[in-house]
């Protein structure tokens, strides 16, 4: 006992020669956050971070008029300075500095004003027009050798070496699958180090990118800044936005901040949470229920920031707002979302759509139940007083029902009992359904799973409302259980692989009808407009079939009045199945939208020739005696199905298939096109 106390001793005399030397040392400086800002920004003046040492007593001075620092903040042990800057609007783009003082000496503090990106081209949002493609960076493609330390691909939680180049060297795989937006996991900075611990998924590295170590920093293992942003301007040239993964609720467990926080209060102490998800939604949940979900860490290696802090919610919002506009990104999927305060969601959603209108985030609400889904994404009131004016959130309801569905283990009928809860979201036509993604496992290795099950599951994360999220590889029916096994390397993007998936010439049977009904849905969705914006209305469900009609609210052509639409019916029984349907939706004037289209065709210069030659080819069989008369096959060469005497449509489904229909004006009404090359 007495050494013990001796020891005690001897370290709070050290500690404290320690504090009384540092305050005899000039102050240093080892890292600035944000290292550069914009003028005529709407977040002015934007708050500094600095990182260094001997802070104490420190007075800022700017070296510019154009940039006035204010509000300085120094941490107990003096190794954190904070400070405000006002940017005047005429500041021109380039290097600056402050000066920091102290009794014991000065350094600088470099920053810069950075041009701004043009918003035209950039920070264009997700729309339902939208197809987006989930990757795990390190594990798509290996562009950059020379980033492959400590990959070792045999090790499914090791690194594997798969980059930022590896994307760029691929978008043409992209473009002729159709997408229109690509996820790509984190790519902040993460350790090198390889975590140990007694848990099933040690040891593992951090190929993941959800243990962040430098909030501002690239991962060295895939890339550096500058390879962002080539793969967002080459991307945005092709037709495809780039959404960005990002995690403000926790950091990795090797953050500088984990052993010497900027305050006190910056993280909550470890408490393990509970993920009693469901005191989140309810307002009778009790206080400490409810912080231990908001407060909880996720396990020891994630510490959890503590956003009810204002340093630490300016901080991770100003940190989101540096990202889009040193880029150029389009959106954010921000990981476990419902684990921050709503009044955190709502005022990062706001300064994030104050600045970049259009732009568009999605929060990753990781729960089967529509209704708590609903209560995060914004445009309502919750009983709490917030909206939190989220754009999106992931449908993981309708997700695992439709994986349900198509393995067999529920009827047709789940996925309309799903849906009539729709009038829960604020806006459902901006909720994302996923097809997968990588905490999932993958539909192939589903008890049950078939490639024809695999085909209806894509087609109707296709066609029914709300963005469409894919999963690098199940448009080959990749197949991959628990995690890691659900992250494999893609086939073809890594040396030696034996096999080039990218490639006609590389896949499997199986593995081309896969791509090709993948790519075929998403050129559908692109091109009928019903498919991607239009309001659903059920036709008919049991436990076999499921066909509902999607019907746009948009006139044709900018006529009033007229509307389209498309008719999906899924059977998912062994035997073809007939069902009458006795009402058509959308109706169409023809008289009307020929003439206009023969005037469009004109405007383009083009010749009476080759006008009547698109008239002929986009009209024949809308004469006006068959005017809601008759449905024009999506997938069958056009294959026209005639109404019975009594107005209704005899359906006939395939087993294990779908079929779609265009319903009147469907085939020639292709406004607001999905991509840039739509014709």
């Amino acid at each position: 006992m007495e050494s013990r106390k001796l020891y005690l001793t001897a370290v709070i005399l050290l500690v404290s020669a320690f504090s009384v030397l540092s305050q005899n040392q000039p102050p240093t400086v080892s890292k600035v956050e944000p290292p550069d800002w914009w003028a005529n920004h709407t977040i002015n003046p934007v708050r500094l971070l600095v990182r260094g040492a001997n802070f104490s007593n420190a007075r800022i001075a700017s070296k510019n008029p154009a940039l006035k620092p204010s509000n300085p903040r120094v941490n107990a042990r003096g190794d954190y300075l904070f400070f405000d800057v006002a940017i005047a609007p005429n500041a021109k783009p380039g290097s600056y500095e402050f000066e920091v003082s102290t009794p014991a000496g000065k350094t600088r503090v470099p920053f810069a004003i950075r041009p701004p990106l043009d918003p035209k081209s950039n920070f264009q949002g997700i729309t339902n027009n939208d197809v987006v493609y989930l990757i795990m960076t390190d594990r798509f493609a290996n562009g950059d050798p020379s980033n492959d330390a400590g990959a070792v691909r045999s090790n499914p939680r090791l690194w594997h070496g798969g980059d930022l180049r590896g994307v760029i060297d691929h978008l043409d795989y992209l473009k002729e699958l159709g997408v229109t937006a690509v996820w790509l996991t984190p790519w902040y900075d993460n350790t090198d180090e390889i975590t140990a611990c007694d848990k099933p998924w040690c040891p593992m590295a951090s190929y993941h990118g959800y243990g962040a170590t430098d909030y501002y920093g690239v991962e060295n293992h895939f890339g550096s800044l500058a390879d962002v942003r080539e793969l967002v301007e080459k991307a945005h040239r092709m037709g495809i936005k780039v959404i960005q993964d990002q995690v403000a609720n926790h950091v990795g467990y090797r953050h500088p901040w984990a052993a010497a926080p900027p305050l006190d209060d910056w993280f909550p102490p470890f408490v393990q949470n509970t993920f009693n998800n469901s005191v989140l939604l309810s307002p009778n949940s009790s206080k400490a229920e409810r912080d231990n979900l908001l407060r909880g860490w996720f396990d020891f290696s994630l510490p959890d920031l503590n956003q009810d802090e204002p340093e630490v919610a300016r901080y991770e919002i100003q940190n989101a707002l540096w990202w889009i506009g040193a880029t150029g990104i389009d959106g954010i999927r921000q990981d476990t979302i419902q684990y921050m305060p709503r009044k955190f969601i709502r005022d990062w959603s706001d300064a994030i759509l104050r600045q970049y209108p259009r732009f568009w985030m999605v929060g990753e609400v990781f729960e089967e139940d529509s209704v708590h889904t609903a209560f995060f994404q914004g445009g309502k009131t919750g009983w709490d007083g917030i909206d939190t004016h989220l754009p999106s959130v992931f449908d993981f309801k309708l997700w695992r029902t439709s994986q349900e569905v198509f393995t067999g283990k529920k009827p047709m009928r789940a996925l309309r009992d799903v849906m009539k809860y729709d009038g829960f979201y604020p806006n459902v036509d901006n909720v994302t359904l996923l097809a997968n993604n990588h905490d999932t496992d993958r539909f192939m290795s589903l008890p049950g799973a078939t490639l024809e099950g695999a085909m209806l599951h894509t087609a109707f994360v296709l066609t029914t409302r709300g963005i469409p999220q894919l999963y690098y590889g199940e448009e080959l029916a990749m197949t991959g259980g628990h995690d890691p096994d659900n992250r494999k390397d893609f086939p073809g993007g890594f040396p030696g692989d034996q096999a080039n998936k990218f490639t006609t010439a590389g896949r499997t049977a199986d593995e081309q009808k896969m791509f090709d009904w993948t790519s075929k849905w998403i050129n559908l969705r692109c091109n009928y407009v019903a498919l991607r914006q239009g309001k659903t209305i059920d036709l008919f469900y049991d436990n076999n079939v499921y066909a509902f009609e999607r019907i746009t609210p948009h006139p044709v052509f900018g006529i009033t009045g007229q509307q389209t639409s498309v008719v999906l019916a899924f059977n998912n029984s062994d035997a073809a199945k007939t069902i009458s349907i006795k009402k058509i939706y959308a109706f169409f004037d023809y008289d009307s939208v020929k003439d206009l289209f023969r005037r469009k065709l004109k405007e383009k210069g083009l010749s009476d020739e080759e006008i009547e030659k698109q008239i002929e080819r986009n009209f024949k069989g809308l004469e006006p005696d068959k005017n809601n008369s008759y449905l024009l096959s999506l997938l069958d060469n056009n294959k026209q199905l005639k109404a019975e005497k009594d107005g209704s449509f005899q359906l006939m489904i395939p087993p294990k298939s779908v079929v779609a229909y265009g319903a009147n004006a469907s085939n020639v009404m292709m406004a607001t096109p999905c991509r840039k090359d739509n014709p």
